[in-house]
């Protein structure tokens, strides 16, 4: 009898499974390459707005349509400002090049939604999702430096829409708010005891993890964030599509010193749909 029960779970897991996957009508993954506008203000550190335009940003995404709707995307933006003219210092025996400031992000999030309106030409998802965000900021004045970070875990709420014209042209929008987040940022004066202990294991893995412990749990009052994404796509084949997507963030905090980011990004991309 306990076989019997075993194997009538074991058959209907399997059963389970098949409804499953046979519920989900598109999967795809994207990749995309193109442009990064940023222009940053972080009293931490400077006074100066840091902006530059660079041809560094790429992303990855994977997409499940069906029941529900999920995606996992990880993204990559750099970019470097130059606040004046490339100059040379004299040290005597040897020249010292200025160098700019770079600035990284690296995100990663995962979504997971309903649909709301299911119509084929016409559909609307709402969900939540968790987002990481890893941002590094190397500010070099003349012969120092200094290191920058914020780093976010992000619980969101998204609602997203996708229009199909005439059975072939598809356009999405997507809009993404945080609820509460746990935000790591230097302390007021940049740099203190408590920094210098965290960098002083020279490992990038514990540094970071270091830098976290020190963050504190917020919400929309003290940290203002905003995702806002929109894609086109047209299909070459069945199963590969192209098109461009462009992609919007914004960041506000006032703690411990005031930090404001503005980033657009507008790529070109490539779908597999299978």
């Amino acid at each position: 009898m306990k076989k019997q029960t075993l194997l009538i779970l074991f058959l209907y897991s399997i059963c389970s499974m098949q409804l499953l996957f046979a519920q989900q009508k598109e999967q795809t993954l994207s990749v995309s390459g193109g442009m990064s506008f940023l222009a940053r203000q972080d009293l931490a550190y400077s006074p100066f707005v840091h902006d530059d335009i660079s041809m560094h940003s790429y992303r990855l995404r994977y997409q499940r349509i069906g029941t529900y709707f999920q995606f996992a995307e990880v993204g990559f933006t750099y970019n470097s400002s130059q606040l004046s003219e490339t100059s040379e210092m004299d040290m005597g025996d040897h020249a010292h090049m200025m160098m700019p400031h770079e600035f990284l992000h690296i995100g990663f999030s995962y979504g997971f939604g309903k649909a709301v309106q299911p119509n084929a030409n016409y559909r609307a998802w709402i969900g939540g999702a968790i987002q990481s965000d890893l941002q590094a900021g190397f500010y070099n004045f003349a012969l120092s430096n200094m290191f920058g970070y914020f780093i976010n875990q992000s619980a969101l709420v998204w609602y997203r829409r996708a229009y199909t014209f005439n059975d072939t042209h598809q356009l999405s929008v997507q809009v993404a708010l945080p609820i509460l987040s746990w935000m790591a940022r230097p302390p007021y004066l940049a740099e203190d005891d408590e920094f210098i202990e965290n960098i002083s294991s020279h490992n990038s893995a514990k540094i970071i993890m270091a830098f976290m412990g020190d963050g504190q749990l917020t919400t929309w009052n003290r940290l203002r964030k905003l995702n806002l994404a929109a894609e086109y796509k047209y299909p070459i084949s069945s199963h590969v599509q192209i098109g461009a997507e462009y992609r919007f963030d914004f960041i506000h905090t006032n703690t411990p010193r005031t930090l404001l980011s503005y980033q657009h990004q507008l790529n070109l991309n490539a779908t597999l749909k299978f």
